[in-house]
């Protein structure tokens, strides 16, 4: 009789589990270690690293400037490709945490590129400004929106959560 109350309780309980919430947090996390990996890429190698955000194809490019002349060049810039999991996407949200208009990255960090929005990091660890990136689902959920703030004087990221209408800062 237990078991059976308890398997009852279970399977009630089992479709209010919502993964995408995990996984959606995951991705925010990766954007977060690109941005930490850029800037220590630029601080130990002396070099200025660039991470562009290809919203086309749900990925980050992170460029190191090789060549010291302040753009991509391929080749001889090196560069390392990091793809959103999941399903996930670089997403433009009706509302952003900074109040900018809405677009897949905003603030006074972003520079905009043909390859896509880019953010620089400098070799003393400094980014190019303040920026926020915003991640979400092909089905529009708005539950599933991400944000990662990006504060350009020391390359602190923090993850932000839209939650109820309104963006959450994440308390982790």
């Amino acid at each position: 009789m237990v078991l059976t109350l308890m398997a009852i309780m279970a399977a009630m309980a089992a479709p209010r589990i919502s993964f995408m919430r995990y996984r959606q947090d995951a991705n925010g996390r990766l954007v977060q270690r690109t941005f930490i990996s850029a800037q220590q890429t630029s601080i130990q190698k002396n070099f200025t690293v660039f991470v562009v955000i290809d919203y086309a194809a749900s990925r980050m490019l992170v460029v190191r400037d090789i060549n010291a002349n302040g753009s991509v060049d391929m080749p001889p810039d090196s560069a390392v490709s990091w793809a959103l999991a999941e399903g996930a996407k670089f997403a433009i949200p009706t509302t952003t945490v900074d109040g900018a208009t809405a677009y897949y990255a905003t603030g006074p960090g972003i520079t905009a590129t043909a390859s896509g929005p880019m953010i620089t990091f400098r070799p003393d660890g400094s980014a190019s400004g303040d920026a926020f990136v915003y991640l979400g689902l092909p089905t529009g959920n708005p539950e599933a929106l991400r944000a990662i703030e990006l504060a350009g004087s020391t390359g602190r990221t923090r993850l932000w959560r839209y939650l109820g209408g309104a963006w959450h800062r994440d308390s982790i």
